[in-house]
């Protein structure tokens, strides 16, 4: 699939036509007929941390609702019905040195959850 090109003019006003071709595949957009900025989606854009082997900022992962009082347990998302994928994904991002602080607290959260059911 080929990448579409967006005038900064278009930006402003197909922003929505914008966010959805950029769902499909990164989105180029041309200042005075000069690429300037691509847009992507949040998917590609993780997938792309990832193999670069750098940190996903917080705001590129997905957040929980917001929740006054206590900070939520589940700060990456691993997925919890799969504890087998959880673990997986929990591996990938440390071995590739991904959010570290937050792989670790979410991997002794995700521990508990069998201790508690050993017992």
């Amino acid at each position: 699939m080929s990448m579409r090109l967006f005038s900064s003019l278009d930006l402003q006003q197909q922003s929505g036509e914008i966010q959805r071709a950029a769902a499909q595949a990164p989105v180029v957009i041309t200042s005075h007929g000069k690429p300037r900025a691509v847009v992507m989606s949040v998917e590609e854009f993780r997938r792309l941390k990832t193999l670069a082997r750098e940190e996903i900022p917080l705001e590129a992962i997905a957040r929980q609702p917001t929740v006054f009082g206590p900070e939520p347990d589940d700060v990456l998302g691993y997925p919890e019905h799969d504890p087998v994928e959880a673990v997986h994904h929990m591996a990938k991002d440390a071995a590739a040195g991904i959010n570290q602080d937050l792989v670790r607290r979410e991997a002794d959260r995700f521990a508990k959850h069998f201790v508690r059911g050993a017992k």
